[in-house]
């Protein structure tokens, strides 16, 4: 199924809602996952594309919220109860989840979300709201979403849409202003390493994921193994790549661009890429108030960067800060994970490269 996943609408002032459910529209969304501060004028099955919702309600609403006699096709979560099965999905519908890591660090963080799932056997999704901005959260096993605010976010009305099949999720905004520039897409990758020698059509799978999103850049934000640097299959892009002090090579196709280690900042149609070889580490000990810290460093001499990737984990990783976002794509080889960014836009796509399934036996 497809999923929209909303929060925060408040009074929705700007009127966001309408055009968030044009896209769903557009976008196929079978339900709909509100992750609350939803104001009791907006319980209402036809703003809603008449689709069925789970949302979230607070401590203080559930007085003036019919939670006894919700509309039809409604769920409506509690703080108690905040688990629900979603067509033989398990989820957690919440609202409040994403202040524990604005004060905790990953590490901290992660054991939050192994004691639900330990607790909730089966657990896949964990959405919350509250904090007004976009956070992707991706373990093993459980998948941790903030979809952002429709209303007072940073820079757009946001929301997300996460395919169950494929297990791809897309971090969306309606702009607030028309831009001038034309779209285009940037892919993101970190740590092949030996994919090429564990899955000899990894590469031109890739190429086909990335050619369905009009990618026409990829970032490789490091640990790539120096045979598969020149690959036939991606021919048609541009990839900014980056090697270990351990690594070097003396020769290399035109379209590939080894970005430098002592400026590792990489340059696409005037917006800018820092490329962070450490941060994976040292994200476990932060919380989002150091990762705010984490870039205001960064962008002090580089004040036009607008992503900062890292690399060197398994996990898929975003946070939506004011100034600038911090992506991990997670692991080509063993994750099998892309990113995806569409700017202007701002579009943020997390992926994998399928894995065929086994032939039956003979």
């Amino acid at each position: 199924m497809i999923i929209g996943v909303l929060s925060d609408t408040h009074s929705d002032r700007a009127n966001a809602l309408p055009h968030i459910m044009a896209e769903f529209k557009k976008r196929d969304v079978d339900i709909i996952i509100h992750c609350g501060d939803i104001e009791l004028q907006h319980l209402s099955p036809n703003l809603f594309n008449n689709l069925e919702v789970a949302c979230a309600l607070n401590e203080e609403q559930l007085e003036k919220f019919p939670i006894e006699n919700p509309p039809q096709g409604w769920t409506l979560t509690k703080p108690e109860k905040r688990v629900i099965d979603i067509r033989g999905i398990r989820c957690y519908v919440g609202h409040r989840m994403s202040y524990h890591l604005l004060v905790e660090s990953e590490t901290d963080f992660r054991k939050r979300i192994d004691l639900l799932r330990r607790n909730f056997d089966g657990l896949r999704w964990v959405f919350s709201g509250h904090t007004h901005h976009q956070i992707f959260f991706q373990t093993q096993l459980v998948s941790f979403v903030n979809p952002g605010a429709v209303e007072d976010s940073f820079d757009g009305y946001e929301f997300a849409i996460i395919d169950t099949e494929t297990n791809q999720i897309i971090f969306c905004r309606i702009l607030k202003t028309k831009p001038v520039e034309n779209s285009f897409s940037v892919g993101i990758i970190s740590d092949s390493l030996n994919v090429s020698k564990m899955d000899v059509d990894f590469w031109k799978k890739l190429k086909i994921e990335f050619q369905a999103r009009d990618v026409t850049h990829i970032i490789h934000c490091g640990n790539i193994s120096l045979n598969d640097i020149g690959q036939k299959e991606l021919a048609d892009f541009t990839i900014h790549y980056c090697l270990r002090p351990d690594q070097a090579l003396s020769s290399v196709p035109e379209n590939w661009k080894l970005v430098p280690a002592n400026e590792p900042i990489v340059r696409i149609n005037g917006r800018q890429f820092y490329i962070h070889p450490s941060l994976a580490r040292t994200l476990l000990e932060e919380s989002e108030v150091d990762m705010g810290k984490e870039c205001l460093k960064i962008l002090e001499p580089y004040p036009e960067v607008t992503f900062v990737l890292y690399g060197g984990t398994n996990e898929a990783f975003l946070w939506g800060g004011p100034r600038a976002r911090i992506i991990s794509p997670g692991d080509a080889k063993s994750s099998r994970s892309f990113a995806v960014i569409c700017l202007p836009r701002t579009e943020i796509t997390f992926g994998h490269v399928p894995v065929d399934p086994l032939a039956p036996l003979q």
